[in-house]
């Protein structure tokens, strides 16, 4: 076999390898971690090892050097156990379809790889950095998998051992460095982005979302109340006389409470619930599949909770009570905005009826 046709062919997979870069930057930006973006990063590697197996280097009939060795090497840290199932699955079933005489060694180097895979997965970084040092040795390991070559005939072992062998073990050290390289960067570049993100939508001194999320997830609440015709409810909570706070016992005292006040309210929702600095001392639920009488009830837990509570601030201890306003969705308010006024309103007359109370709209 000549060496030109070699290192075509091994350029034509690093080329593979780099679509597989490239779409991996998607799968992880519009998938969230969990099972769904295991599989989907098992299916994208599987699917760029099938493309480099379709135009694989054949040192002889029926035996292939292609891009799968360094797919399958790191497929374990970015696709977890699922993703690396998934891509050893459908690879080793389209390798049987190939077939050849390389059908037995091709799926014992699947199987080697995967476990190559896993023990990379394992070793701490605190042990190994990320980085060119790590990556040559996963490629190493990786290329361990061509010993699998003993099982193929005699005759077809002469035409592979010698020079061509030693280049494709180099291409598949070099593969592996290149797309750890590109990941890294990618997931890097990732946490970058969603660091900023979560920055612009946070309010930094109660660390509860603001405004520009809530535009966000009231959206996606009437989004689903059309789909699905689910519930959904807002409260509206203000801290009584809390300008009196700030004027009797300072700015940093008025800070500390409303963190508190958050604190409180942030710990009694779900998960999934929205929690806002509307503005000022005032604070948002929006409250995704719950209907009014739930809603009430978590208004009248927080009030009381938030009453009984001993707020301290250095030498300062403060009493605090809020009003709530109670709205939700359904044939009295169709819409957001008619939502937030209704909360907004009610709000005004728990105020006009002696605060420290929650009014239903």
């Amino acid at each position: 076999m000549e060496l030109s046709i070699l290192a075509t062919g091994i350029v034509r997979i690093l080329g593979i390898t780099a679509l597989v870069i490239l779409s991996y930057s998607m799968v992880i930006r519009n998938f969230p971690n969990g099972w769904k973006k295991s599989a989907a990063i098992g299916i994208l590697f599987a699917t760029g090892a099938i493309l480099s197996m379709n135009d694989a280097v054949m040192p002889a009939p029926g035996v292939f050097f292609d891009g799968r060795t360094a797919l399958l090497a790191i497929v374990y840290p970015y696709g977890g156990l699922i993703g690396t199932v998934i891509a050893a699955l459908l690879i080793a079933a389209y390798r049987i379809w190939l077939g050849g005489v390389g059908v037995v060694p091709g799926l014992l180097s699947i199987l080697m790889l995967c476990c190559v895979s896993y023990a990379a997965a394992r070793v701490p970084v605190r042990k190994i950095p990320v980085g060119f040092g790590r990556s040559t040795l996963i490629g190493l390991a990786a290329s361990l998998s061509i010993i699998s070559v003993v099982l193929l005939p005699g005759e077809v072992v002469a035409t592979i051992v010698g020079a061509p062998l030693i280049a494709v073990i180099l291409a598949n050290i070099a593969n592996v460095v290149i797309i750890v390289n590109f990941l890294e960067r990618e997931k890097s570049r990732l946490r970058i982005i969603r660091a900023l993100e979560h920055e612009a939508s946070v309010d930094p001194l109660t660390k509860l979302q603001n405004r520009r999320a809530f535009d966000k997830a009231a959206l996606r609440a009437m989004n689903d109340n059309r789909a699905k015709a689910a519930h959904c409810s807002l409260i509206m909570i203000d801290i009584d006389h809390f300008k009196t706070i700030n004027d009797r016992l300072g700015h940093y005292t008025g800070d500390t409470v409303l963190a508190d006040v958050a604190a409180i309210i942030q710990k009694n929702v779900r998960l999934g619930d929205v929690v806002v600095r509307y503005g000022g001392e005032e604070i948002l639920l929006l409250l995704a599949n719950t209907k009014q009488d739930a809603a009430n009830a978590l208004a009248e837990r927080v009030r009381s909770e938030i009453e009984n509570t001993d707020f301290v601030s250095g030498s300062e201890s403060v009493n605090v009570t809020v009003s709530a306003g109670v709205a939700s969705l359904g044939e009295k308010y169709a819409s957001m905005e008619a939502l937030l006024k209704a909360a907004d309103k009610a709000l005004y007359h728990a105020k006009l009826s002696g605060r420290n109370r929650v009014e239903v709209a």
